[in-house]
């Protein structure tokens, strides 16, 4: 018998195809952030030198196949499992710190000059001092000749 993995062909199925186009774009985005999960929480395992066994009974578990089950990558988790399993793997599985909104510099000023020299003469002085002001992006330039 052949090894699947020895196989140098790719495998299609009708029937998979079909299933995988009635996957919507945001059920394939829960996928694969559950997938990722399961992945962290493995690395997390192996990391430490742990077995599934070892997580539920640092958990305190009543069903330890509930690991298995969180490694499977289709487990709809709370958040409450989710900062347990963080705590005792001591790894981060989610970032819920607030994020500054990005700042905008709107410049609008208007430069008569040939579009040649503008990069020369004019953009690159620009930019400085938009940097100097923190690094914002100019949104707006109107040149005129």
């Amino acid at each position: 018998m052949t090894n699947f993995d020895e196989v140098n062909e790719n495998y299609s199925s009708n029937l998979i195809d079909d299933l995988l186009s009635n996957i919507t774009p945001e059920e394939q985005e829960q996928i694969d952030y559950k997938m990722k999960l399961a992945a962290k929480i493995h690395a997390g395992l192996k990391s430490k030198g742990w077995k599934s066994l070892d997580l539920a009974k640092a958990l305190d578990l009543k069903s330890p196949s509930l690991v298995s089950k969180w490694l499977s990558g289709t487990h709809n988790f709370t958040v409450d499992t989710l900062v347990d399993i963080q705590r005792v793997l001591n790894i981060q599985l989610f970032n819920v710190e607030v994020c500054k909104p990005t700042q905008t510099l709107n410049v609008n000023f208007t430069v008569s000059v040939e579009p040649a020299s503008l990069n020369q003469e004019l953009y690159g002085p620009l930019q400085r001092v938009i940097d100097k002001a923190g690094g914002l992006q100019a949104t707006t330039l109107t040149v005129e000749y």
